[in-house]
């Protein structure tokens, strides 16, 4: 049983560095990408809604963005975000997989996965004090 449970934990520790080894590299994210959403808010203040993309109150926003990645250092990575009436930055980093994607901007979250070198798939979350976002959309790299 002891040769049984050595051999066991021999092959396990060989087939896991053999697949970390067989992994594929970071992607490299740099570029313009063309970002296409579709969401869904909601309101919590009859306020002015303050720094927004998309400056009407409509429930249903269909919203496009420009997204550039200027810096990455290996799996992390950011810069910019911009639409028609806002800019804010980005920060991200590519998950152990190198195929997920996550970043951050000003105030939400953006779960990404890459499906090719230049398209990811994304869903947003966005909250403030005044509204929340919930979208999803596609991400397209120019070339």
């Amino acid at each position: 049983m002891r040769k049984f449970i050595l051999w066991m934990a021999f092959v396990w520790v060989l087939v896991t560095s053999v697949t970390a080894l067989a992994g594929s590299e970071t992607p490299d994210l740099k570029g313009t990408w063309v970002w296409q959403d579709q969401g869904v808010r909601h309101y919590r203040s009859a306020e002015p809604l303050g720094k927004t993309h998309v400056k009407d109150k409509i429930p249903y926003p269909n919203i496009s963005f420009t997204m550039t990645i200027d810096k990455q250092d290996g799996f992390r990575f950011s810069g910019k975000k911009s639409s028609e009436n806002w800019t804010e930055s980005i920060s991200g980093v590519v998950g152990f997989d190198n195929e997920t994607v996550y970043m951050v901007d000003d105030n939400g979250f953006c779960f990404c996965r890459l499906v090719s070198p230049d398209k990811m798939e994304q869903i947003y979350l966005h909250i403030t004090d005044k509204h929340s976002v919930a979208a999803r959309g596609i991400l397209i790299r120019k070339r």
